[in-house]
């Protein structure tokens, strides 16, 4: 056996002298791993707990947004039956029926007039009857009954001279139809009341015993649409006329029937005028038709198809206050972005504060001009700040650029011309069609 060298003794040293330095390192590194390693299960059950309370703030929002999609279990086994047998449905089915004699409270003739037109004689007479189901109105009615029933026995006959068929009363339509007092109550507790077919149908049934279906409800409701559209047209010339008025729309659809879903309003300031308008989308020329030619000022918020109507805009200060306060209270919101956002909020919140302060005050055109000129310089200081190194949320960019994207006019109109600042108006009429779509 050859004997090492010491050149081979000192190689073999330093290598030995490495290796135990490696082992040293690798033995920190696999110690880390395996701590790792067991934090692993506490992480993944926290990284599921937030994945979980993230999945049902979702599912509240799409309850918010689109209703419920399916009835929450009741807690009780309900087994699988087979669905019934659907049967089909004859023409009468549609058509309300004639009522029992005992529910008649009253019956008319009508009778035809001596001769025709012509001078004849009818001949061939025959007698037809048709029913009207109506409600009284209680403290106008003697012997107060809850459910009227009006039938008319109506003659029909021919002439013997031009052969012309002529009835004492139009015969056309179906056999029982509603009285005008029952469509007008329809049209009440629709436009006014506010209130959804079932629960007309239930009031108009527990009150008056008188049965009513949806498309009856609509059917009323369409027909009275056609006598109104005058009068609504000169809503819409009145709220046009108006010198200041406010613009608002859903971004959902109201109802679904025929597209026509999506609810624009427009509302004249200092006037009790509310008209609205169902349009098959929320584009630019829905908008337009709505406002027309109109001049004056306009309020509404920052959405696009507001930006080209005629006349001049005044933004709303309400939506981007909200959209920061928002944010600011935003529980997911990143802790190292926290300070600066709750900094730029409270900027904005007096910028807002002082705008409103301003406009409570006596107008003077003077002091406004200055005022609006203060403001203005603050807004476009606070909006042209560059973020933090820290970063901000994408939500407080895009509000930025929206502020920074308007003009002084847009924002500050409302102080030389001494209108609201706000386009709270529109939204609180707004609400009732979001409470009835609900």
């Amino acid at each position: 056996m050859n004997k090492l060298t010491d050149e081979q003794i000192r190689l073999r040293l330093q290598e030995g002298r490495n290796y135990k330095r490696l082992y040293a390192e690798l033995k920190v590194m696999f110690d880390e791993v395996v701590k790792e390693h067991k934090q692993c299960p506490k992480l993944l059950a926290e990284q599921q707990q937030i994945i979980e309370t993230l999945k049902v703030r979702v599912g509240e929002l799409e309850t918010m947004v689109f209703g419920k999609r399916r009835k929450p279990p009741t807690g009780h086994y309900l087994p699988d039956l087979p669905k019934p047998e659907v049967l089909p449905r004859n023409k009468d089915s549609y058509r309300r029926p004639i009522p029992p004699a005992s529910a008649i409270t009253n019956e008319e003739p009508v009778l035809l007039e001596s001769t025709c037109q012509c001078g004849g004689k009818f001949k061939e007479i025959t007698t037809h009857e048709r029913y009207v189901e109506d409600i009284p109105l209680p403290d106008l009615t003697e012997d107060y009954r809850a459910h009227l029933v009006t039938k008319y026995v109506i003659k029909r006959g021919v002439c013997s001279s031009c052969g012309q068929v002529t009835a004492a009363k139009d015969l056309g339509g179906q056999t029982t139809t509603l009285g005008p007092t029952i469509r007008l109550l329809i049209c009440h507790l629709v436009t006014v009341v506010g209130l959804s077919y079932a629960q007309i149908i239930q009031l108009v049934s527990g009150l008056y015993q008188l049965h009513l279906t949806d498309g009856e409800i609509a059917g009323v409701l369409n027909k009275q649409h056609k006598k109104w559209l005058p009068a609504y047209a000169k809503l819409r010339a009145d709220v046009r006329a108006s010198p200041v008025k406010h613009y608002d729309e859903t971004p959902w659809k109201i109802v679904e029937a025929d597209n026509s879903g999506y609810a624009w309003i427009a509302v004249a300031e200092g006037s009790p005028t509310t008209v609205f308008h169902l349009a098959t989308s929320r584009g630019a020329p829905h908008a337009k038709k709505l406002h027309g030619n109109s001049n004056g000022i306009h309020i509404t918020d920052n959405y696009g198809p507001y930006r080209n109507l005629s006349g001049q805009q005044q933004l709303c200060w309400a939506h981007p206050y909200r959209h920061i306060r928002d944010l600011r209270y935003n529980e997911n919101l990143p802790k190292e972005n926290l300070p600066y956002v709750t900094r730029w909020y409270e900027s904005f919140a007096g910028i807002y504060q002082d705008l409103k302060t301003y406009l409570d005050e006596p107008y003077d055109l003077t002091a406004r001009q200055k005022q609006s000129n203060e403001l203005w310089q603050r807004l476009q200081s606070l909006a042209g700040q560059k973020p933090p190194r820290s970063g901000e949320p994408a939500k407080l960019t895009k509000l930025k650029a929206q502020i920074l994207r308007a003009d002084q006019d847009r924002w500050l109109t409302c102080l030389s011309a001494n209108t609201p600042c706000d386009n709270n108006r529109a939204e609180r009429d707004l609400r009732k069609l979001v409470l009835k779509r609900k």
